[in-house]
C-alpha cells in the first residue's frame, strides 16, 4: 500500500546542503535544499515539510532561534526540527533543545547516520499520525496524500467509505463490538488495496481510499461484496434470521433498523478538477451520502452528471427530486385506527392541532378500505381491535405485504408484553401503551420528515 511521499527541507550552506540532499533523496523522500532562512520562509508558505534539517551556524543568524520561530509560527502538524550543531560541548547541545529542537546532531555528520536518523523520525511521525484504532494513516496523512495527488500528473480516483447504522449497532451491541466491525472494514480495504493505492482512516467509521480511476468501480464492488459476506459474523443468529436490529429509544419506543451495510462515494480526477483536498473529501462524501440512501451496501460515482452504480450495474440519475418543506410535511395525512373512543378523539384533536389531516376508524376492514382509497402517509394502529376477522397484527401484515400500501409508515401502539411482535408484524415503530403524547408526536414527525428527505 502506498503512503504519502515524505517532504524534507534542508537549511545549510550550499556545499553541505547539496551533500545531505543527495543522500536523503535515496530514502525516497522529496528534498528541498536552501541556503538561507529567508528562502526557507518562502518555501514554508506553500509546502508542509515533515522534517526540517538546519544548521546551528548560518551566516544570517542562529539556527536555534529559527527553531524557536518555527515552533511559534507553524500550525499543527509542525515539522520535526533536527538541528546540526558543530560543538561537542554537551551543555551547548542541551541548550539547543531548550530553544525547541527535537533532535541535535553533530555537524558534519556521517551521511548514512543522518539517513537512518531521518528515517527513524519519519517512522515515528507516521505512527503518531496513524488512527489509534486501526493503526492506518490518519487525517494528517490523508491530507498530505490528497495534496500530493492534486499537484501530480497522474490520474486517480478517491473513495469515501463508511458504515450505515453504526450508531445503532453500537447502542445494541456495545462500542467494543462496533470497534471490531470498524477494524474489520479497515482490514477489507487494506486487503483490496494494491501497491499503488492508499487507504486512510479519518475517524470513527470514516475511511478514504485512492486508486487508479479504471480500478475504482471494481474495487468499490469488491468492498461491498466482501463486507456483506463478512458482516454476518458480527450478529447473533436471531438478528440474521430476522433481517434487522431492534433499536430501543426513550420510553420503550422500538423500531426496526436494517442490518449494517457499507456506503462508498467515488470521485475521479479524469471527470473534474478539484480545488483542494477539502474539495475532494466533500465531493466524495456527497456521493457517499447518495449511496447511504439505499438499505443495502452500494456505491455511487460522482460523474457530473451523476451515475449511480449498485452491485456492479450503471445507470444515469436524471430524475430531478423536489423536496418538500416542513410546511408540506406537517400537512401529511394520518389514519388513526383506535377502538377506544375517548383515545381516538384525543388523538384526532391533538394531531389536527399539529397541522395533520386526520381520519379515525375503529375497524380494521374500514382502515384497509380507507388506505386503499386514499393512502395516508402514516397509520397509527392499535393492536387490540374488536374485529373478529382481522386484528391490528393481521392488518399490519396485510398493509406491509400490499405493494401499493407497503410504504405507508405504520406506528403500532400496543400493551402486548412481547415487545418484538409489532416489529415482526411489519410495523415501522413499536409504541408501548400507555404512551406519552409529546413522544408520539416527535416520533411521527421524524418518520414523516424522513419520507420526504
Amino acid at each position: 500500500m502506498m503512503l504519502p511521499t515524505p517532504q524534507l527541507l534542508i537549511i545549510h550552506q550550499a556545499r553541505q546542503a547539496a551533500e545531505y540532499a543527495s543522500i536523503l533523496e535515496k530514502t525516497g523522500a522529496r528534498v528541498n535544499a536552501v541556503t538561507s532562512f529567508e528562502e526557507a520562509n518562502e518555501l514554508l508558505s506553500f509546502i508542509h515539510p515533515d522534517l526540517i534539517i538546519l544548521s546551528a551556524n548560518m551566516p544570517e543568524g542562529d539556527g536555534r532561534l529559527y527553531c524557536q520561530q518555527v515552533r511559534a509560527t507553524l500550525v499543527h502538524p509542525r515539522p520535526v526540527l533536527v538541528l546540526l550543531h558543530p560543538s561537542t560541548d554537551v551543555n551547548e547541545r542541551i541548550n539547543a533543545f531548550r530553544y525547541g529542537a527535537d533532535d541535535v546532531l553533530q555537524d558534519p555528520i556521517d551521511k548514512n547516520e543522518l539517513a537512518i536518523r531521518v528515517l527513524a523520525h519519519l517512522r515515528r511521525r507516521q505512527e503518531e499520525f496513524s488512527n489509534p484504532l486501526t493503526l492506518m494513516p490518519g487525517p494528517n496523512m490523508i491530507r498530505r496524500m490528497l495534496e500530493q495527488l492534486l499537484v501530480s500528473d497522474r490520474n486517480w480516483a478517491a473513495m469515501s467509505i463508511d458504515l450505515n447504522k453504526i450508531r445503532v449497532y453500537n447502542e445494541t451491541y456495545g462500542d467494543l463490538a462496533g470497534d471490531q466491525l470498524i477494524k474489520a472494514l479497515g482490514a477489507i480495504l487494506t486487503d483490496i488495496a494494491d501497491d499503488t493505492d492508499f487507504v486512510g482512516h479519518i475517524e470513527a467509521d470514516d475511511f478514504l481510499m485512492t486508486c487508479r480511476p479504471e480500478e475504482a468501480l471494481r474495487k468499490a464492488e469488491r468492498i461491498c461484496q466482501q463486507f456483506d459476506k463478512m458482516s454476518s459474523r458480527f450478529y447473533p443468529k436471531g438478528d440474521i434470521e430476522r433481517g434487522y436490529l431492534i433499536s430501543t429509544g426513550r420510553g420503550g419506543i422500538r423500531r426496526r433498523v436494517p442490518l449494517i451495510s457499507v456506503a462508498v462515494g467515488i470521485v475521479d480526477s479524469t471527470k473534474r478538477r478539484f480545488q483542494s483536498y477539502v474539495d475532494v473529501l466533500t465531493s466524495a462524501r456527497d456521493a457517499r451520502d447518495l449511496a447511504k440512501q439505499k438499505l443495502e451496501s452500494c456505491f455511487v460515482l460522482d460523474d457530473h452528471p451523476r451515475e449511480e452504480i449498485r452491485k456492479g450495474s450503471t445507470f444515469p440519475t436524471t430524475k430531478v427530486e423536489v423536496r418538500k418543506t416542513e410546511e408540506d410535511i406537517v400537512t401529511g395525512r394520518i389514519l388513526v385506527v383506535e377502538p377506544d373512543g375517548a383515545m381516538a378523539c384525543l388523538l384526532q384533536e391533538t394531531l389536527s392541532l399539529e397541522g395533520y389531516t386526520v381520519e379515525v376508524t375503529s375497524s380494521a376492514d374500514d382502515a384497509l378500505t380507507m388506505a386503499r382509497h386514499e393512502p395516508p402517509d402514516l397509520i397509527l394502529l392499535e393492536s387490540n381491535l374488536s374485529d373478529r376477522k382481522m386484528d391490528g397484527w393481521k392488518l399490519c401484515r396485510v398493509l406491509k405485504s400490499d405493494e401499493a400500501l407497503c410504504k405507508i409508515w405504520v406506528v403500532m401502539a400496543t400493551s402486548h408484553p412481547d415487545q418484538s411482535k409489532a416489529l415482526e408484524a411489519g410495523a415501522d415503530l413499536y409504541l408501548p401503551k400507555p404512551f406519552d403524547i409529546p413522544s408520539l408526536l416527535n416520533e411521527m414527525s421524524q418518520l414523516l420528515k424522513s419520507r420526504f428527505a
